[in-house]
């Protein structure tokens, strides 16, 4: 598979440079546990970015539910569809039984079959194991049982968006767009995100790019007034935050923070207009301090 390079800041001496334009893309993938290690390791970031251990319930609930499937019967108005239902779990063991419901053309059901499989999964020894004497039954078991395995031992392309994602949060990001997709990464971050660029071509079917923003009243006005833009966003969210779930809120927090955090890095190049940003940086600090207190 051909790889997509990165593209390499000019010769232009630090000073002639605010810092770079990023976007990146994830392709499809799975990556075994300790060769993402390793990809983190060589690319300068570090094992400390790994995410979460994979839990085998996790895997196991996730490998038994894409095998539910509608399977055709002999008459071709009648149909069957394979189910996953779990019926016990505990500190041991989890267990799913795969249900068959006979439905017509119009989904109304005709049949039901409570127990046509038993997939277990073992939590201690992270096994699954299975009984059926259902022909159609055994294959689907056998696919979860294989996915089962691959996911136990492999970080999906999910848990390295969101890995990439807190990465890249570490290095002052503004985004360039309201949803995101281009970023601006300040020069006291370069060294940083050459690291998070090479770690991403490293993967499969995934590019990144950083392109360097030269240091000019143009360029500069446009850093200064994205930021201001995001931090507006910012006021906005904090102060509209009903209707949020527990977690929406806390992401918000964790994102406001961050911006607060940040600003230390924006001084210099927002230096005509210190006063303007500092009142803002306050008023953020201010919807937190109300939302935590609520």
């Amino acid at each position: 598979m051909i790889k997509a390079e990165k593209i390499i800041a000019t010769t232009q001496s630090t000073q002639d440079v605010l810092g770079h334009l990023f976007w990146f893309n994830i392709g499809k993938q799975l990556v075994r546990v300790d060769d993402l290690k390793q990809k983190l390791i060589d690319s300068g970031l570090g094992e400390e970015w790994m995410p979460n251990r994979i839990r085998s319930v996790d895997a196991f609930r996730r490998a038994t539910k894409e095998v539910q499937t509608k399977k055709p019967t002999a008459n071709p108005k009648i149909f069957k569809n394979y189910l996953i239902r779990e019926v016990y779990a505990d500190l041991e063991t989890v267990q799913r039984n795969v249900v068959v419901e006979t439905v017509d053309q119009n989904n109304k059901r005709l049949g039901y079959k409570a127990q046509t499989a038993i997939i277990r999964l073992d939590k201690k020894n992270g096994n699954l194991v299975f009984e059926t004497s259902d022909s159609e039954a055994i294959e689907l078991c056998k696919q979860a049982e294989q996915k089962f395995y691959l996911y136990r031992d492999h970080y999906s392309s999910q848990h390295i968006r969101v890995m990439v994602a807190k990465i890249l949060g570490s290095l002052a990001p503004t985004p360039m767009r309201e949803n995101g997709v281009i970023y601006f990464v300040p020069n006291s971050m370069t060294a940083g995100l050459t690291n998070l660029v090479t770690f991403i071509c490293s993967l499969e079917n995934s590019d990144a790019f950083k392109v360097p923003v030269i240091n000019s009243s143009d360029n500069r006005h446009m850093v200064s007034k994205k930021l201001n833009d995001y931090l507006d966003h910012l006021l906005d969210q904090c102060r509209s935050t009903e209707g949020l779930r527990k977690d929406q809120i806390k992401m918000l927090v964790e994102e406001t923070n961050n911006a607060i955090r940040d600003y230390k890095e924006y001084k210099e190049l927002t230096s005509s207009e210190t006063e303007k940003f500092e009142e803002k940086i306050l008023l953020l600090r201010s919807e937190v301090v109300k939302i935590l207190q609520k």
